[in-house]
């Protein structure tokens, strides 16, 4: 049996920006990417790996799509296992769960706690102080809109992006994205020196894995992710969940504090 999560890799990170005010000093930003529940990962999986999660104490969690791989039924069992946490959560659908079915993935998350941002944004108040989130829809399938996504927003608030598809960041850090939060590329599923970035560059893709300055106001983070539409396999490139605290500072700077290894087999979890 494949277990796609026998070994994930937990990066957690400390993120400076001078629109984090006191107010959202120390919180803590979870991010969920690309499941691709199906053959391999399976509800059980993520029910263990979400408990890991709650346990880390995240006031927010950030889910950046493709929760199957192309079973629509697997829709409604991902986010249902998704689902156990008690702080707030946040979606946008990536381009598997529009070829699986638009409609049934935006029906299991309105019948869940998470609230699914569909080219839309909220806001969350914490310590007196007012953070924007924003969700743009997938831009593989087209249904990426970020004129609607950012309308309204306040350019005098810290603004977390939600977007699966990272080749679109360059058109969101204008729009007043401070950390835009992807997934897509499963960093190709191996890593290489060298080899990998050239490939990339050889496929035209600019951001395939991790964290990306953008200008001097933004940064991009694509987070690995979790499971395979396709091929289990990864070599030098674990699954991954990462996380992000909050911090004032004079200017946007995104910096590893510490790398940890988390092991769900099929029967619990091991730490």
């Amino acid at each position: 049996m494949i277990n796609p999560l026998h070994k994930v890799e937990v990066n957690r990170y400390i993120y400076h920006h001078p629109r984090i005010g006191d107010g959202l000093a120390g919180m803590l930003v979870a991010q969920v990417s690309d499941v691709h529940m199906g053959r391999w990962l399976k509800p059980r999986h993520m029910r263990r790996l979400m408990a890991h999660v709650e346990a880390q104490g995240p006031e927010l969690i950030a889910y950046t799509g493709d929760y199957v791989g192309y079973d629509k039924a697997d829709l409604a069992r991902c986010v249902e296992s998704m689902s156990t946490t008690l702080c707030p959560t946040y979606a946008v659908l990536g381009n598997h769960d529009h070829w699986a079915s638009t409609e049934l993935a935006t029906s299991a998350f309105d019948t869940s706690p998470i609230t699914l941002l569909t080219n839309e944004r909220v806001t969350l108040e914490r310590g007196g102080e007012v953070m924007e989130i924003v969700g743009v829809d997938d831009k593989v399938t087209k249904h990426a809109d970020p004129d609607r996504a950012f309308a309204g927003v306040d350019p005098t608030r810290f603004c977390l992006v939600l977007n699966h598809v990272p080749s679109l960041a360059d058109d969101l850090a204008p729009r007043g994205a401070h950390l835009i939060l992807s997934g897509h590329t499963h960093g190709f599923q191996f890593n290489i020196p060298r080899v990998t970035h050239r490939i990339a560059q050889s496929l035209g893709t600019e951001y395939f894995a991790g964290a990306y300055a953008l200008g001097d106001a933004a940064y991009l983070y694509i987070n690995r992710g979790l499971g395979s539409a396709s091929w289990p396999r990864r070599i030098r490139a674990l699954p991954e969940l990462t996380f992000f605290e909050l911090r004032p500072g004079p200017a946007p700077l995104l910096e590893l504090d510490r790398t940890d290894w988390l092991a769900v087999d099929h029967g619990r979890e091991v730490s």
